[in-house]
């Protein structure tokens, strides 16, 4: 799945240092090495084109396994798809390299290819089987080869992306808290709980309950790895409720949430949808002109979906409607889902848009 601005974690300099050191005691020592220990005089004498394709399908089956194929094993299903029908490809390539039958063109006497063809020495049964072995031996080696060391970078890579995981949830936990509550977040929630109780309003013991269950949710998930949508869901239910409290008529806030359930015990990243429905809130609500803002959360076929949609009724004060909040949750996107998310945004005809993708299906290395 395509997503916006993704800069996936790479490995360790560590890592890629003994990955490039590995990669030229292969390609410069071993390789050449077992080369040399088969018929290779032979085969120059008989044909030296086939020996330079050999060769260098050989180093091309190398990189392609251990850059392409292995790493796409463990990525999302269409990739998986391509590196298998890749390594097919690479198949069947060297089972027509290895039927290949060398003739030698040079007898004791030499003929011009355009004269008759007698005195070509055809390979015999027993030599043609032993260049079968030899190439499909090479073969082997190197996509065994390839494949350890494809399966060590990957090893690399998932250790990486752990690691700046841990230190980007460390970083981000103090700021997460500031985030979901903030100060703005809290002097307009008081402000309307003391104005309700003032007026003595009968909605006033319902606010402060969802005031206590959305402070409850964040501090008690602010440190997991992953909820389930349902909670997600309810969380951003009870923040909407919330906040309409301080609205008055003008402004209409429409929030639709639907699961066909077909992917049971779907889970998501704690409060990483709050920042988009907090941001239409934010700058979508007016007090003297008529608004609606729209917020719809689906999960079908476990591909989760948020949109919202809000016209821009408040300028946020460094002219930018992609601040800190959505890029934090950009990133946390990009370590967290990787290659499974897209986030798209935009703003047309004043109506600021977001739409925010993750496939569910996933699962985290």
């Amino acid at each position: 799945m395509k997503k916006a601005t993704h800069k996936a974690p790479t490995q360790s300099i560590a890592g890629k240092k003994v990955q490039q050191w590995i990669d030229l005691f292969f390609c410069l020592v071993l390789l050449p090495v077992m080369i040399y220990l088969l018929p290779i005089e032979r085969w120059l004498e008989n044909n030296l084109l086939f020996v330079c394709l050999l060769v260098a399908w050989l180093y091309i089956v190398y990189f392609v396994n251990r850059v392409f194929t292995v790493p796409s094993l463990f990525r999302d299903r269409r990739r998986m798809i391509w590196a298998l029908l890749v390594i097919a490809a690479m198949i069947a390539i060297t089972y027509l390299l290895s039927r290949y039958k060398m003739e030698s063109p040079f007898g004791r006497h030499y003929r011009p290819p355009f004269m008759v063809d007698a005195s070509r020495r055809a390979m015999s049964p027993s030599k043609f089987r032993l260049h079968q072995q030899a190439v499909w031996f090479l073969f082997v080696i190197v996509m065994t080869f390839s494949g350890a060391m494809g399966l060590l970078g990957e090893l690399y890579r998932q250790r990486a992306r752990q690691q700046a995981l841990e230190v980007a949830k460390n970083k981000a936990e103090l700021s997460l808290y500031k985030a979901q509550i903030d100060p703005h977040f809290l002097f307009n929630t008081l402000n309307t709980l003391y104005s309700m109780v003032v007026t003595q309003s009968p909605k006033t013991e319902d606010a402060f309950m969802q005031f206590i269950d959305i402070t409850r949710y964040i501090y008690t998930n602010a440190n997991q790895d992953s909820v389930a949508v349902e909670n997600e869901a309810q969380y951003l239910q009870q923040y909407i409720d919330l906040q309409r409290h301080r609205l008055n008529d003008c402004t209409k806030v429409n929030f639709t949430y639907d699961n066909d359930k077909q992917l049971p015990g779907a889970t998501i990243a704690p409060m990483l949808l709050i920042t988009f429905v907090e941001n239409a809130l934010k700058y979508g609500v007016s007090s003297s002109v008529d608004t609606t803002i729209d917020i719809t959360l689906t999960v079908k076929d476990g591909i989760l979906t948020l949109t919202t949609s809000n016209p821009v009724r408040t300028k946020p004060s460094n002219n930018t409607h992609v601040g800190i909040g959505i890029e934090n949750s950009r990133k946390r996107l990009d370590l967290i889902y990787d290659s499974n998310y897209s986030l798209d945004i935009n703003e047309k005809d004043n109506i600021f848009n977001v739409k925010l993708i993750i496939n569910l299906n996933h699962k985290k290395p």
